[in-house]
């Protein structure tokens, strides 16, 4: 049974999750009624206290009014007040006054006894207990000894007692009356003491004291000071040291005057604490009960939830397993109508086992269905290679094809065009071919050619016309084009392939160029038709990217046969090029080009190439008469202009090389300049002594003619041969008459120089001064 639930792991999943839901529902709701009961159980007694201790001090506070108006009416008794004065009274007054507070006494069950203090005479006047012949007299002493203090009792409150020593014991509660309300400084003040019996609190109490568990509860009451005055019965269960400082806490707290708290307060038992402060006084009634005492019929109850949720988790688990087993029905009959069983491993799982029967029956399903998609997608695929096949077969070679099999190859295929006609072909090619293909892959290229495709139909079909896209496995596809409508004209087809254009370029960025053929009657002019597209397809090479190229726009170009190289623009090209003019050079090739855009297609190639050839020539012929060879490689640039798509593109190859040989020619002139001019001056530095050294001498050293070695050494220095010959010869004079004893003569012959005024002109000229003027300032230095 339990390998059968462990193998049906669903089954087993539907009986823990009833279960455990039932489970966890029946221990919450329990758990939050036994909360909720033992709340309200607490707040009950809470309220019962409350009651309690309402009721403890409504008696203290009617006691003490009872006992203020007594003392009050004692205190005003003409026949009393005797006792207060000074002793100017005889005895019988005394007697008298003291007859009237006994009568007082006993008129008065709870009365413990009446005092009269005389502050004049010092002398007191007991009643009661506290009379000279009873046993509470000594106490006497211990009262007139607190009214004799500086600092006076409180009057007119319920005073508590304890001349005893007893700890937690009021031998009488006092209410006292002085005779003065400010402070008495020069002398003792006399006052009037009513002393009540503390029974009657303590029977109140008890009377009161109506716990559960009396034995083990307790009522108290505390003084201002938190000590224990006296208990209503009972157990002292609680430590009333730690009770006096939890109620201390809670005071400082800020709490109300009525409060309850839990705690051990010193014991190993939980208490549930009720307080509550009295009115006019500093006491605290204070009411302790065991925790388990308050919430007792919670445990009863507890008891019988227990029984109930064990037998509604029984009749739960049972009744989970019918359900289970239900619900279960019609996974299981699923399982065997797909033949398999749970928990034995499939043969798409390689061998692995799955969590539950429907992940095992996802499995099968999804296995199922990559194998439908696949049959699908090939089903699709060779539906489309066939589809492509017929549709180029009938642009490429519509001429092998009958009329029944044209038509049955449109109802065959499905293909979207008018069996009747007439037809017209457009040529899609993405401009810029080349790098188009060199950065995209065979995929990616299929699947611009499907979207192509598809937004062609979809932007065709609600006009005047109907298409479809034929792959010609090259750098273009085919379009059939058919009208199906009013208003097929040429220009509604323009605008329909422009609109092409921008969805394309908009979805995949990509630049078409169109070219529409002339339209034929019948199937079999198609590919004719064809071949018409792709020779006008051509001339994309003067309308650019993204032209839309029709047998109009191309006009007379197609009919020119004969071309005529210009002799002008070409001989004007070769000279800029020799003369190492580079703007002209330029503008006559930009002139040629402009020139074979009227041309035929053919004719425009043709010129291009020439026009190569030309570039070609002329760089050989500056080599043929250069000792250096200018670095220009031109090899390529045939094949790279008859690569380019538009005449822009071939007009920027064009002009680049053509600034490149001008380049490389002004650099290689200017390094031969350069050369030149530094071996002219080392060739003067070297022979200035010579008086012969002239132009036409270092010309014919360097067999060059005197006019070409003048202008490249004036145009590299800016100054000629002979002016830079004389500066050398000066310089050399100067620095002989400087630091030689040489005669100016001799210095003259050594610099190269016969003709003396022409060497003392030369010199004034330079330095201000003639040569022997110049010696003698530089001696006299």
């Amino acid at each position: 049974m339990l390998q059968a639930y462990k193998s049906k792991k669903y089954l087993t999943r539907l009986l823990l999750s009833v279960s455990v839901l039932m489970i966890a529902v029946l221990v919450f709701a329990s758990l939050a009624l036994q909360y909720n009961a033992e709340r309200s159980s607490v707040r009950m007694q809470q309220d019962s206290s409350r009651k309690v201790m309402n009721q403890i001090q409504y008696n203290v506070s009617y006691m003490t009014e009872v006992l203020n108006n007594l003392a009050v009416s004692l205190f005003m008794d003409p026949n009393i007040s005797p006792l207060f004065t000074l002793p100017s009274y005889d005895e019988m007054t005394v007697i008298r006054s003291m007859n009237s507070l006994k009568q007082a006494y006993l008129s008065s069950s709870f009365l413990h006894s009446i005092v009269v203090y005389n502050g004049y005479d010092d002398q007191v006047y007991p009643v009661g207990q506290l009379s000279l012949n009873k046993p509470d007299a000594a106490m006497a002493d211990g009262l007139v000894s607190l009214l004799k203090r500086e600092d006076k009792l409180p009057r007119m409150k319920l005073l508590p007692m304890n001349f005893s020593g007893i700890a937690g014991k009021v031998d009488f509660f006092s209410i006292v009356l002085y005779q003065n309300f400010g402070a008495v400084r020069s002398g003792r003040e006399s006052a009037l003491v009513v002393n009540i019996k503390p029974q009657w609190l303590y029977d109140n109490l008890q009377t009161v004291n109506v716990f559960d568990d009396p034995a083990r509860s307790g009522l108290y009451m505390l003084d201002g000071s938190g000590d224990l005055m006296m208990s209503g019965g009972g157990a002292a269960t609680a430590d009333t040291k730690r009770l006096a400082e939890a109620l201390a806490q809670r005071s400082n707290t800020g709490r109300t005057s009525f409060g309850s708290f839990t705690g051990k307060l010193g014991g190993s038992e939980k208490q549930l604490v009720t307080y509550m402060s009295m009115k006019d006084t500093d006491w605290k009634i204070v009411s302790v009960q065991p925790y388990d005492v308050v919430t007792g019929g919670i445990r009863e109850m507890r008891a019988t939830s227990v029984v109930m949720i064990a037998v509604v988790l029984f009749l739960g688990v049972l009744l989970s397993f019918l359900i289970a087993h239900k619900l279960y029905r019609p996974i299981e009959r699923m399982f065997n109508q797909i033949g398999i069983k749970p928990g034995e491993p499939q043969a798409s799982d390689t061998g692995a086992r799955r969590n539950d029967e429907f992940e095992a029956v996802a499995t099968v399903y999804s296995s199922m269905l990559e194998k439908l998609h696949w049959a699908s997608s090939e089903q699709d695929k060779q539906k489309r290679i066939v589809r492509n096949y017929h549709l180029r077969t009938l642009v490429a070679n519509s001429p092998s094809l009958s009329r029944e099999e044209f038509q049955e190859n449109i109802a065959l295929n499905g293909l979207d065009i008018d069996p009747s006609g007439p037809y017209r072909l457009v040529v899609v090619k993405v401009d810029g071919f080349a790098e188009y293909e060199r950065t995209t892959t065979p995929g990616q290229r299929a699947l611009h050619t499907f979207a192509i495709g598809n937004i062609a139909e979809e932007i065709m079909r609600p006009g005047p016309y109907r298409c479809e896209i034929a792959d010609m496995r090259g750098d273009h596809v085919a379009m059939l084009v058919s009208p199906a409508g009013e208003g097929a004209d040429t220009d509604t087809l323009t605008r329909l392939l422009r609109r092409i254009q921008e969805v394309v370029g908009s979805y995949y960025k990509l630049s078409l160029s169109l070219t529409v053929s002339g339209s034929c009657d019948s199937h079999v002019g198609i590919t004719e038709r064809y071949g018409e597209a792709i020779r006008l397809s051509q001339y994309k090479l003067l309308f650019g990217h993204r032209a839309i190229l029709t047998p109009e726009a191309v006009g007379e170009r197609k009919r020119q046969t004969e071309y005529d190289f210009p002799a002008e623009a070409e001989k004007k090209l070769v000279e800029s090029i020799r003369a190492n003019h580079p703007a002209e050079s330029v503008d006559a090739a930009d002139a040629i080009l402009q020139g074979l855009e009227a041309c035929h297609f053919d004719h425009i190639v043709h010129g291009i190439l020439h026009l190569v050839d030309l570039l070609k020539s002329a760089v050989r012929d500056l080599n043929r008469n250069r000792l250096i060879s200018l670095p220009v490689d031109l090899g390529s640039l045939s094949r790279e202009a008859l690569e380019k798509e538009t005449m822009e593109e071939v007009r920027e190859l064009i002009g680049a090389a053509i600034r490149e040989i001008h380049d490389k020619l002004s650099r290689t002139d200017a390094d031969k300049n350069a050369a030149l001019t530094d071996a002219i001056k080392e060739m003067i530095q070297s022979n200035y002594k010579d008086s012969n050294l002239s132009l036409q001498g270092i010309a014919a050293m360097l067999h060059l003619t005197p006019a070409y070695v003048g202008r490249i050494f004036k145009t590299s220095e800016f100054v000629s041969v002979g002016e830079y010959m004389n500066e050398v010869r000066l310089r050399h004079a100067q620095a002989y008459l400087e630091t030689k004893g040489f005669s100016i003569k001799e210095v003259m012959e050594m610099v190269g120089y016969v003709n003396e005024s022409t060497f003392f002109k030369l010199f004034k000229k330079t330095f201000g001064v003639t040569p022997k003027e110049y010696r003698l300032k530089k001696v006299l230095e």
